[in-house]
């Protein structure tokens, strides 16, 4: 695998305090492919001190640059993560979306193993996210057996799910069958109910079924044997955070719900999702709460 590193460059502007970092371009050789993915370091990272990493990968058709201005991970608080990355999907896309035939768990991998060469990481305390498509893959990787043991919880938001089922029946579609993830997987999920892209309910999609999205959760909450039992709160006005287990594991899946929002990462000030027409903010804002339960987790050593 070869790397590369290219100039550094400002931080765009975000939707929380600014938090002083430096972020640059890096490509490596990915399965003969040559791949770039944007890393930030916050300012705060120390080579004496093993940092946690965050994965945020992007939505389809989109950049790593614009997940970086979208997700608020790097403006958030210092002390909240040491280094983010942001992979840029081939075609702007990733595994798991129909047609994608991409090893981007092999990338991701492969990044993994960069930091780990580069710099002092707390490998305990690794973490993914993503938007969309990004969000889909992130349930790839939770999945996937390697992929799995490298990363302590997931974090998709307005997650696409895809499943190749024929005829597509959104409530029952199996879905974990082969997932050969490792036990206890942690993952937090974001969605809206007006989401019109990734719709809640569930249905065909790009000719791939998409299971609704409670659907979606509660099956990882069985195959986590939590059962289907689950404490209710409010977040916020419309929002409804819904968390399965209980003891040390409660919460260990957990599903957070906006009854009128989009297609969107959630925040209450304006960003790029929520400041197109007939979208607005969100009477929350989900990175605060992705990065308060990334802290909850970590991998066993």
């Amino acid at each position: 695998m070869k790397f590369s590193t290219s100039i550094l460059f400002p931080l765009a502007a975000g939707a929380f305090a600014s938090a002083s970092g430096s972020t640059s371009t890096i490509t490596i050789t990915s399965n003969k492919l040559t791949r770039s993915f944007l890393l930030w370091v916050s300012s705060t990272y120390s080579s004496k001190t093993p940092g946690s990493v965050l994965l945020s990968f992007h939505g389809g058709n989109k950049t790593a640059k614009d997940q970086l201005e979208l997700d608020g991970f790097t403006t958030a608080d210092t002390n909240a993560v040491s280094i983010v990355v942001y992979p840029q999907g081939v075609k702007n896309s990733w595994q798991g979306v129909p047609d994608d035939t991409i090893n981007d768990v092999l990338f991701t991998n492969d990044i993994l193993d960069y930091l780990e060469s580069k710099y002092t990481v707390d490998t305990a305390r690794v973490y993914a996210s993503g938007k969309s498509d990004g969000g889909g893959f992130c349930n790839i990787l939770a999945c996937d057996a390697r992929a799995s043991r490298r990363i302590a919880a997931f974090a998709p938001v307005s997650g696409a799910f895809y499943v190749a089922a024929s005829p597509c029946h959104p409530d029952t579609v199996p879905l974990l069958a082969r997932c050969l993830g490792r036990a206890d997987v942690a993952l937090i999920e974001f969605h809206g109910g007006n989401d019109s892209t990734i719709h809640y309910a569930g249905g065909v999609r790009k000719g791939a079924c998409l299971p609704a999205i409670p659907h979606f959760v509660q099956q990882w909450a069985l195959r986590n044997e939590l059962g289907l039992q689950n404490q209710t709160s409010a977040v916020a006005p419309n929002t409804v955070a819904y968390k399965y287990g209980s003891g040390d594991k409660a919460g260990l899946v957990t599903h957070v719900f906006e009854s009128d929002i989009g297609h969107d990462w959630p925040s209450t000030a304006p960003n790029a999702d929520n400041s197109r027409k007939d979208h607005h903010v969100a009477s929350y804002n989900a990175t605060p709460i992705i990065l308060d339960y990334f802290s909850k987790y970590r991998l066993p050593q």
